[in-house]
């Protein structure tokens, strides 16, 4: 199976630090309930924050897809959300999951990378710099 991360990429960056997140636990745990949680706790969901550069993307799908690919101008721009607004979302999935162990598997992993999340945009948020979650395929 492809290993898919979910990572953090900021719109500038900051001198000296370093956003890298393993995203992992993550990229591979099961959308949907994640997504089912976030609506629950009334937040939005991690997919809400998801964008990529079109560039990258058509380079991805032009391997992927071939002929089939559709073009960088039919793709969608890069988004940025603000920091603040990405930390409602990691930090009430963390503490739910931490309190339900039992809802996911690998919820301890998750978390882990949630709470690494965190760290990453408090700094962003700190600085002001908008971001957005790319996937590592």
């Amino acid at each position: 199976a492809m290993s898919v991360a979910l990572y953090i990429v900021c719109e500038r960056d900051i001198d000296g630090f370093d956003p890298f997140v393993n995203g992992k636990a993550v990229g591979h745990a099961d959308e949907e309930a994640l997504e089912a949680i976030c609506v629950e706790l009334g937040v939005p969901p991690l997919m809400a924050f998801y964008s990529e550069n079109p560039d990258v993307l058509a380079e991805f799908l032009d391997e992927e897809l071939e002929d089939e690919a559709p073009s960088r101008d039919e793709l969608p721009a890069e988004e940025w959300f603000s920091a603040a607004d990405g930390l409602v979302t990691v930090e009430a999935l963390a503490g739910h999951l931490q309190a339900h162990p039992a809802a996911l598997p690998d919820t301890v992993a998750i978390v882990e990378d949630l709470r690494e999340y965190a760290q990453v945009l408090t700094r962003l948020k700190k600085e002001k710099v908008r971001w957005h979650f790319a996937m590592d395929f």
